[in-house]
């Protein structure tokens, strides 16, 4: 009896979009606050993605695990894993099993896996994270994409810099907590 009201339960959880819940590590919390706004896959996700979980689930069927490649958005969407979540669900964390290994603290359970001798940071964990959330937007390499204009971001320190790319460059030491070096001596 006690089976069959489990079983029900399961049922309903899956019907209605409940799932395992989700704690993220005080570490990754602190990470997930120094993020940009919005991240890109490109620049953000892929290489995390390429260095700690393409070894297992890339384009490799021979050292592919799980029958999951991380590499193809279709895949990693539609892909419902044993614990009946998808491996990513866009905009939703708690629904994607990635996010459920890569924070758990059970070696048995957590990707990557302890034998894989890889592990990922709290940085990365909150990009994946973060990425997901944001809706885990797969975007072709940038060599087959046509170039956009971009606008200039906004920047503390507006009296430096003379054109559109200082402002580009000053974000990304902003970013890092960093201060340009003066302007040098023209000799």
């Amino acid at each position: 009896m006690f089976s069959f009201f489990l079983l029900l339960a399961v049922l309903f959880a899956g019907i209605y979009g409940f799932s395992k819940k989700i704690t993220f590590p005080a570490d990754v919390q602190q990470a997930m606050s120094g993020l940009p706004d919005r991240l890109d896959y490109n620049v953000h996700g892929k290489k995390i993605l390429s260095d700690k979980c393409f070894s297992c689930h890339g384009p490799d069927s021979k050292k592919q695990k799980a029958d999951l490649r991380l590499d193809v958005s279709e895949t990693a969407y539609n892909k419902v894993t044993e614990s009946g979540l998808k491996a990513i669900k866009p905009g939703n964390v708690a629904q994607s099993e990635v996010v459920h290994r890569i924070v758990s603290s059970d070696p048995e359970y957590r990707m990557p896996t302890p034998d894989s001798h890889l592990m990922l940071t709290a940085a990365e964990k909150a990009v994946i994270i973060k990425w997901i959330e944001q809706g885990a937007v797969y975007k072709p390499h940038w060599a087959f994409t046509a170039p956009g204009k971009s606008n200039p971001p906004k920047v503390h320190d507006t009296k430096w810099g003379r054109n559109d790319i200082d402002r580009f460059v000053l974000q990304k030491l902003e970013n890092e907590g960093l201060n340009p070096s003066p302007e040098a001596d023209k000799e």
